[in-house]
């Protein structure tokens, strides 16, 4: 808890004295939950999916936003253990409160998860999982400015019964990112969360550091290619993907995208994915 204490402290101190020196873009526009941003001002659609690197952007005021996971298949394989996920739906609900917060709900709408080693036999779950609460601050980030960076916190809630964890859970994410141009650009992000390990039966520290860039080719077609590493508490080793996709702008209020994260290490998943952003 003390680490985690530390970890709360070192990334909130330098977000809140930088927006000590700024002015409220909600109080300049005026623009809330109540009051939507007009359709003619709104930005442009940023969403968070489809790589790990989250975007440091929030919704307007007064507007939805939807990111789903449509269909993702996870292989997982660890020495002679293996594991095989499929979801479905698994949708991010966002609304725009104020120019620079948003408040969202993660669904883990429905799952099927099997395992198995290679000398037992197989262990099938499915159902409903759990719902994940997320606020999103963006501290710093205007129109025409190329830095933005933005604080999320989340709760996941144990809802879930079969393919859900048992307690709650908590992390925080720090994306940040820089466009070097409209057609490229460049992200980090830094997430810890505090998970639970059913089997061990206790709470491990997470860390998930990420890079990421985006390249516009098109109006209609853009492309993603992530690198991120995962370390752990409980294992205490390094894990790494290389996460690819590309990104279809349908209108400028609807993105399809697909893709998939390649194991860089031994005991990394294999993910496959196809998702959808809207938003009105």
């Amino acid at each position: 808890m003390k680490f985690c204490s530390l970890l709360l402290t070192t990334l909130v101190l330098p977000f809140w004295a930088a927006a000590q020196n700024q002015d409220s873009i909600t109080a300049k526009a005026g623009y809330n939950l109540f009051r939507p941003t007009p359709r003619n001002m709104m930005r442009e659609l940023r969403p968070d999916r489809p790589g790990y690197s989250e975007s440091p952007f929030t919704v307007d005021p007064g507007h939805f936003q939807i990111e789903s996971d449509l269909l993702r298949l996870v292989n997982k394989q660890e020495d002679h253990h293996h594991e095989r996920n499929f979801y479905l739906n698994h949708a991010l609900l966002k609304l725009g409160v104020t120019t620079r917060t948003d408040v969202q709900a993660e669904l883990d709408s429905y799952s099927i998860e099997k395992e198995w080693d290679d000398d037992q036999p197989q262990e099938r779950h499915q159902g409903f999982g759990d719902l994940t609460l997320r606020v999103k601050h963006t501290f710093l980030g205007e129109d025409g400015k190329p830095d933005a960076l933005a604080l999320i916190g989340f709760v996941r809630l144990p809802v879930g019964e079969a393919v859900g964890t048992s307690v709650t859970e908590y992390g925080l994410i720090v994306p940040y990112s820089h466009d070097f141009s409209k057609q490229f650009n460049l992200q980090f992000q830094l997430r810890s969360d505090l998970d639970y390990d059913r089997d061990e039966q206790q709470r491990y520290v997470m860390l998930a550091p990420s890079t990421a860039v985006d390249v516009e080719f098109s109006k209609f077609l853009s492309a993603f290619a992530e690198v991120v590493g995962i370390w752990n508490t409980r294992q205490n080793e390094w894990q790494a993907n290389l996460n690819v996709g590309p990104q279809l702008h349908l209108s400028d209020n609807l993105i399809v995208d697909f893709g998939t994260h390649l194991a860089l290490t031994k005991a990394t998943d294999h993910e496959y994915f196809l998702g959808v952003s809207f938003r009105r």
